[in-house]
């Protein structure tokens, strides 16, 4: 069983990402053995059905089919992040968000979500793509998780608070779990329902966010080491693998690109040949 990660932003960190994947196909030495890029999650800019982060803008059918043929001839699934918690009925019929869908049709690719108006509508109209249970629920207790689990989705995103924690090793169905690894939002903020919300409402706005940013999210990549639900790259291949948690999640959407390098370099790559792989994604996509 090899380890999956998710990876943030397929449409702003498409060059990134794809460069990776060629890079961790011809020269597989260079990486952590047994891993595998899973997914890449985000939004094409300007989805209304978005949640989590604010993006904004837009894009061409032609850059939509480029994008799903590139990610899916390499194994990778596009997921979208539709996630907005306050989509109601009128906003099911939306055309650019249905061409996403329709263009992503075809059994390979993924969605998150939140709000369960959607999930029923995509369940219908969409039956080729796998769910997964978002974050964005605020799940916040080991009951909600566990029933949350026995329902129909391929993986359930659990809130950051609860990694290492002794209770996250005793759960059922640890195949189905995805942890968010490198989260860099402050450990228990009081506000994410809140912030969730704010997001939601200027996706449907197409409106900048005014909410005011945790300063949490302008840290380095090395600060947020120090968060209790930060999971390091040494115990995501040993105890999490031991204890079957195959299924990790990068933070980093709408983020500076060099935070975003910085942890697929930490978490892909073996430590040896960190400096080497970070330069070449430098000179190739920056």
């Amino acid at each position: 069983m090899k380890i999956n990660f998710f990876l943030p932003g397929f449409y702003e960190n498409f060059r990134l990402i794809t460069t990776l994947a060629d890079m961790m196909g011809d020269e597989p030495g260079l990486f952590f053995d047994n891993i595998r890029i899973g997914a890449a999650y985000g939004c094409f800019p300007g989805s209304i059905w978005n949640g989590g982060r604010v993006i904004l803008g837009s894009a061409t059918r032609q850059e939509m089919e480029y994008a799903i043929e590139e990610y899916n001839k390499r194994g990778i699934a596009v997921r979208y992040t539709f996630t907005n918690p306050l989509l109601q009925k009128v906003h099911l019929p939306d055309t650019y968000c249905n061409q996403c869908m329709e263009l992503g049709d075809n059994g390979k690719n993924e969605v998150i979500v939140n709000s369960p108006l959607l999930e029923d509508f995509i369940r219908k109209m969409y039956p080729g793509y796998a769910l997964i249970s978002s974050t964005t629920k605020c799940l916040n207790d080991m009951d909600a998780v566990r029933g949350e689990l026995e329902k129909d989705y391929r993986y359930v995103v659990l809130d950051s608070a609860m990694n290492n924690t002794q209770e996250l090793f005793q759960m059922p169905h640890r195949e189905k779990l995805e942890l968010i690894a490198n989260h860099y939002c402050a450990d228990d903020c009081p506000r994410r329902r809140d912030h969730y919300k704010a997001v939601g409402k200027c996706q449907l706005e197409f409106s900048e966010l005014k909410f005011e940013k945790c300063a949490n999210i302008n840290r380095e990549f090395y600060q947020i080491m120090e968060n209790r639900s930060f999971i390091t790259a040494d115990d995501i291949m040993g105890r999490y693998y031991d204890a079957g948690l195959r299924n990790f999640k990068l933070d980093g959407r709408g983020f500076n690109r060099y935070k975003v390098l910085e942890s697929f370099v930490y978490y892909l790559v073996k430590p040896e040949h960190r400096d080497r792989v970070r330069l070449r994604l430098l000179k190739k996509c920056f």
